[in-house]
């Protein structure tokens, strides 16, 4: 216990470890790959989430920290490693370009932690998950102004219909734009807006109250991709 305390605070040297150091070396790589799956988990928004993929972010930062261990240790299984790598070939392709960012956040904390570098290791880890839940409250990257867009066909006096629709708007929508108009056979107009939700996970109450007024015939409201830029 006292050779991890003494490497903890640097004063260890990188090579040979004890077993407490050993295992105690990879049980702060599972806490901190646990806490980058918690990161990705909060702050995953796009709808290619992977169960497996989160559980990885967990063992990866075990499984390096336990190789760079071997590496250190002796020379041969050094090279050892690295002609495995080059045999065995990974065929997974990412399909978020952000999962990348969080595979090499698992890599580097491994082999920090690999390493016996604790302290490293831990800023890093408060670091980078700062940095990305601040991205991710801040939506940080996008740039439209609206995320939804709405198409109305009416029937009968738009006057009357635009007081209802604007309480409708201001209920489930911070600003909208009209972006044209045109009218239709039978008395009938069509209508379309670009809009920014309040809540784009609330869009259905947002169709119910539409389709509520008998002005409207039919309606379409196509809500944009956060994680995709048109």
């Amino acid at each position: 216990m006292d050779s991890f305390f003494d490497s903890l605070m640097g004063s260890a040297a990188y090579g040979e470890v004890s077993l407490t150091t050993l295992l105690l070396t990879l049980l702060m790589a599972c806490v901190i790959g646990q806490a980058i799956g918690w990161v990705y988990m909060w702050t995953h928004v796009s709808p290619s989430y992977s169960r497996s993929f989160s559980a990885s972010m967990v063992t990866l930062p075990v499984i390096v920290a336990l190789m760079m261990i071997l590496m250190a240790g002796s020379t041969a299984i050094a090279f050892g490693l690295l002609a495995v790598f080059a045999v065995v070939r990974f065929r997974n392709v990412l399909k978020d370009t952000r999962d990348t960012t969080f595979v090499l956040w698992a890599i580097v904390e491994g082999m920090g932690v690999g390493t016996l570098h604790y302290t490293e290791s831990i800023c890093g880890l408060i670091v980078v998950g700062c940095l990305i839940g601040y991205l991710r409250i801040t939506d940080f990257g996008g740039k439209h102004q609206f995320d939804a867009f709405l198409s109305l066909d009416l029937e009968g006096s738009l006057s009357s219909f635009n007081q209802s629709l604007d309480s409708i708007l201001k209920r489930h929508a911070t600003k909208w734009n009209q972006s044209g108009d045109i009218q239709l056979v039978d008395d009938r107009t069509s209508i379309s807006y670009q809009v920014l939700l309040r809540d784009p996970t609330r869009s259905e109450e947002l169709r119910q109250d539409l389709l509520e007024q008998d002005t409207v015939k039919q309606m379409s409201l196509f809500v944009h991709d956060r994680e995709t830029e048109t």
